[in-house]
């Protein structure tokens, strides 16, 4: 096909996924390689269990941000009426604004604020099923790559990959092989940009409804909050699951005791607004305790001196807390956005390159220190004798006064929801004045959200402890 590239993706999650198939519907042959040779489930009831060693993340809580949708129903609308079809569960933010606002009119724009609450697996399965079914990709499951192979001829240029001493031919290779991605390690990329802990660990269990959710949920697509050195929050998903996930701190060992079945039960239960949905008569555990640390907030922006003919997409280039819930969004919209610059500069490396770096810079780096100053304010909180790290610039609010003020206004709720589905950047609803009125508004009134009963963290550790014996 004239001004047609060929392109091979390392990696075969959401990110190197979705950019096989939006290459493809653009005209391009693309050949996924992933090197896990775990086949696709066969329905949906495999597909919440499916899990690969590469993404441990699928054993832990999801949301799928309203851009999520945006850029499917732009890309792949098939893939969202899939993810429909698997009794993925559409979470209208509208429909669960806060009951503290006492009016509300409504706005265009607002039909787009609806959340996607699925198992990873779930909609990666629906996402994998598509590619499957695309004539222009081979996905190629099982296949690991050795390494890069680069021509020099003046200048290094990648030429494709290497699988078991056999070439797979390309005119661009995208990077998708996640955090850990083998990649530039074979091409020297150095060091990342940005590389700050983010201060928490995880621990996760799954659950399935016997009947309807207890309660409404008080975060719009979640339900919890953050405590005494410790937080707990609900997140549905798809076909009655749902998760109950803890953040603690990465060197808290009495909170380890929430690792045990027991102790996570016991736990979850003596939070006021978690008990209602781990009630044995309400769900039932499916798994074990889940655990994931080592996080942390991760940028790497693209090399002007790297071999040319070599894009990365997802986790390879941008990592931020799992707790804001953005990554598979913001893999997603690079996927989109490395689609585009592949068909729109059909051989022009240098135009790609360009493109993709100015959107790291643009829209990539915002997020990832957005994510390091909200990590840094909740340390501040649970660390108080620390200095935490801090984000390269402050806005005028910080993401706890925008909520604050969310839940009393409805142009503030709107635009701080906006930013909470990266439809809006932080710079757009951090430093607007009018947002930082009501907020001054607001903090001058002394209202505050009622609180969320909870033990604190030392009755929390005690509790568990005796449930384990």
């Amino acid at each position: 096909m004239a001004g047609s590239s060929r392109v091979v993706v390392i990696g075969g999650s959401v990110a190197g996924l979705s950019a096989a198939l939006f290459l493809a519907r653009r005209g391009h042959p693309v050949v996924v390689l992933e090197k896990d040779p775990t086949p696709t489930p066969t329905d949906v009831h495999d597909a919440g269990a499916w899990r690969r060693r590469a993404t441990p993340q699928a054993a832990h809580s999801h949301a799928f941000l309203a851009r999520t949708r945006q850029v499917l129903a732009a890309e792949a609308p098939d893939v969202l009426a899939g993810i429909g079809d698997a009794g993925c569960r559409d979470a209208d933010l509208v429909a669960t604004r806060p009951s503290s606002i006492e009016a509300f009119a409504g706005a265009e724009g607002d039909d787009d604020l609806v959340v996607l609450n699925a198992r990873r697996s779930v909609l990666e399965w629906v996402l994998r099923r598509a590619v499957e079914e695309e004539p222009e990709v081979d996905l190629r499951v099982g296949a690991g790559v050795d390494e890069l192979v680069v021509h020099t001829n003046g200048v290094r240029r990648v030429v494709g990959a290497s699988v078991d001493g056999e070439l797979v031919a390309a005119d661009v290779v995208i990077d998708a092989a996640g955090k850990r991605s083998p990649v530039r390690n074979w091409v020297g990329a150095g060091e990342p940009d940005r590389d700050v802990p983010c201060g928490i660990s995880y621990l996760t269990r799954f659950y399935q409804l016997r009947d309807r959710e207890p309660t409404p949920l008080n975060r719009g697509y979640t339900h919890g909050a953050s405590f005494d050195r410790y937080s707990c929050l609900v997140f549905p998903a798809d076909n009655g699951a749902f998760s109950v996930t803890f953040g603690i701190l990465p060197e808290d060992r009495s909170m380890r005791a929430l690792t045990d079945a027991a102790g996570f039960q016991v736990a979850a239960e003596q939070i006021s607004a978690v008990a209602p949905w781990v009630d044995p008569e309400v769900a039932t555990p499916t798994t074990g305790v889940s655990s994931m640390s080592g996080l942390h907030n991760v940028l790497r922006r693209p090399r002007p001196d790297g071999p040319v003919g070599l894009l990365a997409i997802g986790d390879a280039v941008c990592v931020t807390n799992p707790a804001h819930t953005r990554g598979t969004t913001l893999a997603l919209v690079a996927a989109q956005e490395a689609a585009m610059a592949i068909d729109e500069h059909p051989g022009d490396h240098g135009a790609q390159l360009g493109r993709l770096t100015t959107f790291v810079d643009e829209q990539l780096a915002p997020w990832v220190e957005d994510s390091i100053g909200q990590d840094a304010d909740r340390l501040a909180r649970w660390r108080p004798d620390e200095d935490p790290v801090q984000p390269r610039w402050r806005h005028a609010l910080t993401n706890g006064e925008a909520y604050l003020a969310a839940q009393r206004d409805e142009a503030a709720w709107r635009s701080f929801t906006r930013l909470q589905n990266t439809l809006a950047a932080p710079a757009d609803v951090l430093d607007d004045p009018a947002l930082a009125e009501v907020v001054a508004g607001v903090r001058a009134s002394g209202w505050r959200p009622p609180p969320v009963d909870a033990p604190d963290h030392d009755a929390l550790v005690e509790v568990a402890r005796s449930a384990i014996g």
